[in-house]
């Protein structure tokens, strides 16, 4: 259960990009995964790895009845209270490992990029389902599997990638060796887990889920006016978000 994010100089990194208008969390990654979201009025959500609290004040704003955000890091946790509270928001530091702890049950579970920090998948996805109402929805985003294969420490010398003729390339291993990465992503040494796509999808089955939608990222030409570099998202997209009914 790292917590990389009340970690000071990665907060502080991590902060002045989210700052930024131009990044691919709000061009990319938000609206692919409010696109995934139907009428959300009078339901309850439950927000896992909630961050600022973005997506709990989009779920208000769309109706929703009760909105419960979880994140490990007290400070997610306070810029969520300052910069998107509600009535209807209720925000608690808690990680996800320890979903078994909430006594109610919701109707639609959401989470935007952070089940890769996650080590136990299948303890998750049964925790999850254990808390949505029948009929309920998971509705998730991640780092795409592509992404997260790579086991070499990503640090900015070395050289992952090599452009020919408008073309991106990237090195690609240990796909189907699933487990740890440990990454430099502003700092050394932040944890991730990385999973393939049969793990990711025959957790879900297994658990009761059926598919309803993927999509792996993509940007449109509205954003590459914006960020051309975006365009490399047809070599290898960064993100995947996924769909599940609970039957």
């Amino acid at each position: 259960m790292q917590n990389i994010y009340d970690n000071k100089k990665f907060f502080e990194e991590y902060k002045s990009m989210r700052e930024k208008n131009v990044n691919a969390n709000n061009l990319i990654e938000n609206p692919i995964f409010k696109s995934l979201l139907p009428n959300l009025k009078d339901k309850k959500v439950l927000d896992l790895g909630c961050g600022y609290g973005n997506l709990c004040k989009f779920c208000e704003e769309d109706g929703a009845r009760k909105i419960v955000g979880i994140d490990i890091s007290k400070n997610m946790i306070e810029m969520a209270k300052k910069t998107n509270s509600s009535s209807k928001i209720f925000y608690f530091n808690k990680p996800m490992e320890k979903l078994d702890e909430i006594k109610e049950k919701f109707d639609f579970v959401l989470s935007s990029l952070a089940f890769h920090y996650v080590e136990n998948f299948s303890k998750l996805i049964n925790n999850i389902k254990n808390l949505l109402s029948p009929d309920g929805y998971l509705i998730f985003s991640q780092e795409h599997p592509l992404v997260t294969a790579f086991t070499s420490p990503a640090k900015k010398n070395i050289d992952c990638k090599i452009d020919i003729e408008g073309k991106r390339y990237y090195l690609l291993s240990d796909y189907n060796n699933i487990g740890k990465r440990n990454i430099h992503w502003y700092i050394n040494g932040v944890i991730k887990y990385h999973r393939n796509f049969s793990t990711i999808i025959n957790t879900l089955i297994e658990n009761g889920f059926t598919i309803e939608k993927i999509i792996e990222s993509y940007a449109d030409e509205d954003i590459l006016k914006i960020e051309p570099k975006y365009k490399y998202q047809n070599d290898r997209p960064y993100f995947l978000f996924i769909k599940a009914k609970l039957k």
